[in-house]
């Protein structure tokens, strides 16, 4: 039996479910942990689920949250054992997880590694799994959240040691922080004393040299995307393996009449260019709506092109178009297949999407903290699209983006 622990958000669970429907192919049984709000992702997919209880992550966004859990830690000697007692939980919740369903291998979502010393002392076979692109240091490559493109020349490997220097102090320099507001026992605390408890050594194993989380040493990692998704200078280290498959999505609840009579009327068999643009679930505000209404501005100018809109089910004043179509929802991989440019904004998901529908992509980052930067780099290093700065564009540099990506331009990659 295969187990899965995989941080309870849709962009983790959905890259893993073409890993899972592998296994379910051949034979083996498949059990994700989840929590409520998506049982019926899980259902849909048809696979065996058990309510699971995440350890909390303590956050510390400015000097208020700061202050205020260091004067409760200072203050009240029983928010500790609270917060103990909350870890040991967790472990008892994943000892019974082992218990009852006796998993040969557990897959462990990057972003929960350190749930690896859970399962280490019981379970023989464990691999970490990447649901973003791989966030480990690796030679000449930036960190997962960079926009930079790697070169050959001295100048770009500085560059990228000095990236990877900001990146690993912000991160010590946080866990430092909580250190302090917690008087020394914050998570890696506990975290260390369950390993000396277990006969495990936590530095000796731990892998800070990560992207936005930690890692595990010497453990087979399992990334989940295309290998041609990566920047051509990667070099795979021994313990990382590529699973290329793009996992299947149930998207019947999009195919609305609206939708199968725009595409009767505009994507099958005409002459039509097609641009469809989607900036994710959580994507809102002024500033998209803002540059949703230059590329309307834009594609009015352009005759035989028609714009579809994926907005989601945000309020947003777009304007007016003859040639511009907008939804809340589209099921996407069927629009792909009809697509000349996917206007973006990074996720992973939608970046493998339009990759193994053959798209060319402009991806315009939202979340620069993330991986939406790292992902529009690869895009724009293999010749697959190219990327702009919401933060920072004009209409004309927009305009012309388009007009060079657009099938029948030649796509100019900037290294």
């Amino acid at each position: 039996m295969n187990l899965f622990i995989i941080q309870p958000f849709q962009s983790h669970l959905y890259p893993v479910f073409g890993l899972a429907h592998k296994f379910e192919g051949q034979g083996k049984k498949v059990v994700f942990t989840t929590t409520p709000q998506l049982i019926g992702i899980l259902k849909s997919e048809g696979f065996e689920y058990k309510e699971f209880g995440y350890l909390s992550e303590y956050i510390i966004k400015n000097y208020k949250s700061f202050l205020g859990l260091f004067l409760k830690s200072s203050v009240s000697k029983a928010f500790y054992k609270e917060r103990k007692t909350e870890f040991e939980n967790a472990f008892r919740r994943t000892q019974r997880l082992i218990e009852e369903h006796k998993p040969a291998q557990v897959f462990i979502d990057q972003s929960l590694a350190e749930y690896y010393f859970f399962f280490k002392p019981f379970v023989p076979n464990i691999t970490i799994v990447h649901t973003k692109v791989y966030s480990g240091k690796t030679k000449g490559i930036p960190p997962m959240n960079s926009k930079v493109i790697p070169a050959t020349s001295l100048l770009s490997k500085i560059k990228i040691e000095y990236l990877w220097l900001k990146e690993l102090f912000k991160q010590r320099f946080r866990e430092l922080i909580l250190k302090i507001a917690f008087l020394g026992k914050d998570e890696t605390f506990l975290w260390k004393k369950h390993c000396e408890k277990y006969g495990m050594d936590w530095r000796k194993e731990i892998d800070l040299k990560h992207s936005l989380n930690r890692g595990i040493k010497n453990v087979d990692n399992l990334v989940l995307l295309p290998r041609e998704l990566e920047f051509p200078q990667f070099k795979k280290p021994k313990h990382i393996r590529f699973f290329e498959k793009l996992s299947p999505k149930d998207e019947s609840a999009y195919y609305t009449s609206t939708y199968s009579n725009l595409k009767k009327e505009y994507l099958l068999g005409t002459d039509f260019k097609v641009i469809y643009m989607a900036f994710g679930t959580l994507a809102q505000g002024p500033k998209v709506t803002d540059f949703f209404n230059s590329v309307i501005s834009m594609i009015e100018e352009l005759s035989g092109t028609i714009l579809i809109i994926s907005k989601g089910n945000h309020t947003m004043e777009l304007k007016e178009a003859e040639n511009v179509f907008t939804f809340d929802y589209l099921p996407q991989l069927d629009v792909l297949q009809h697509t000349d440019l996917f206007i973006t904004h990074g996720g992973l998901g939608s970046v493998k999407e339009a990759f193994h529908n053959n798209v060319p992509m402009l991806v315009v980052p939202m979340n620069k903290f993330i991986d939406q930067n790292g992902n529009a780099a690869r895009v724009r290093a293999n010749g697959l699209g190219d990327f702009l700065n919401i933060d920072a564009y004009s209409k004309a540099e927009v305009k012309e983006k388009i007009k060079v990506l657009l099938p029948g331009h030649k796509l100019q990659v900037a290294i």
